[in-house]
């Protein structure tokens, strides 16, 4: 997945949101009429920022979604907030002035789900996928997502994150190649390829792998995470400053990574175990976000999509001087 970041910072914006949209649609293989739904969406997204927030950011990415290309559009702001999200989805409803239709349009062509803080902001998620495509409901028992934003200025992002299942189980990996630019995106590439690669299932074994596979390249930080649904236990794996933790209601616990460089030198590779409790949302983050916060300090974000978790972790905590990443994961909510 690759993500594009428009700081929206006037009305013009929303135009080279829109185009940046329609581009990242039809690279996917949508129809025009599915390329005209995303910008619709994106527009109206980027606009509200302006209107309701004077400005904010807009992530769009390509990926998947259980099995079906999407796009994911994200905006976020740290405005005033919505103090009544349901009405402002309604047509008609408008505290700018306008005719009322962004949010409702945007509810209607898209999945779109909100988390919004009075006087803190609102992060608004909008995944597209080829009409009359819902993604393969039940096909996976986790709610998997995140974000890898680029440092200002760089057209590619030096991190990458992948996952893949093994049995019941779930693989997640987060590389963090060291720098930013193409080169570092260039081994954050070979990494996920390593990861998807390997037909070994401990996260020590698979970061081995892709040591080997990173000699050579200026090497990066790693970090890797086996989740067991059936034995309700966390396997991890990390070198560098890549950094995960397990949260529940009230309850966190940090993972351990060790000193080193992938590709270059590293101290022996640990694996540590952790209790996964049920309701907790796994996190693994690159160093472009600080390392002092937890989910506790949002209150109901726990149960949001992923993408929505990781973008608004994303929003408050980014350094604003490297390449970005989040990864969210937890089980899927029952129908």
């Amino acid at each position: 997945m690759s993500t594009v970041s428009i700081p929206v910072d006037g009305p013009d914006r929303a135009g080279e949101a829109r185009r940046a949209a329609a581009a990242m649609a039809a690279s996917l293989g949508f129809d025009e009429a599915d390329v005209g739904r995303a910008a619709i969406v994106v527009t109206e997204c980027a606009t509200n920022l302006w209107k309701h927030a004077a400005g904010g950011e807009m992530l769009l990415s390509d990926g998947e979604f259980e099995g079906e290309p999407c796009l994911e559009a994200i905006a976020l702001d740290r405005g005033p907030g919505m103090s009544d999200v349901t009405r402002c989805f309604k047509d008609g409803y408008s505290t700018a002035g306008s005719a009322g239709s962004g949010l409702g349009a945007v509810g209607r062509l898209s999945q779109c789900e909100v988390f919004t803080r009075p006087g803190k902001g609102t992060a608004v998620m909008a995944r597209i996928l080829k009409r009359g495509r819902r993604g393969q409901a039940g096909a996976c028992g986790f709610a998997i997502g995140g974000v890898s934003v680029p440092l200002a200025g760089e057209e590619v992002c030096g991190d990458g994150f992948a996952f893949r299942k093994d049995g019941a189980c779930l693989l997640a990996m987060l590389a963090d190649g060291l720098g930013h630019g193409p080169t570092a995106a260039d081994c954050a590439g070979r990494a996920r390829d390593a990861f998807q690669k390997s037909k070994e299932r401990s996260p020590a074994k698979m970061i081995h792998n892709i040591h080997a596979e990173l000699r050579g390249t200026r090497g990066a930080a790693v970090s890797v995470a086996r989740l067991d649904p059936v034995a309700r236990l966390i396997h991890f794996a990390g070198v560098g400053n890549v950094l995960g933790v397990v949260s529940a209601r009230g309850k966190s616990k940090n993972f351990v990574a060790m000193p080193g460089i992938v590709g270059h030198h590293m101290a022996a590779v640990r694996e540590f175990t952790y209790d996964w409790p049920a309701g907790s949302v796994v996190l693994i983050y690159s160093d472009g976000i600080v390392s002092h916060w937890s989910l506790d300090e949002y209150e109901g974000l726990a149960d949001r999509d992923p993408s929505l978790i990781s973008a608004v972790i994303y929003r408050d905590r980014k350094r604003g001087r490297d390449d970005a990443s989040v990864v969210a994961i937890r089980e899927r909510f029952s129908a």
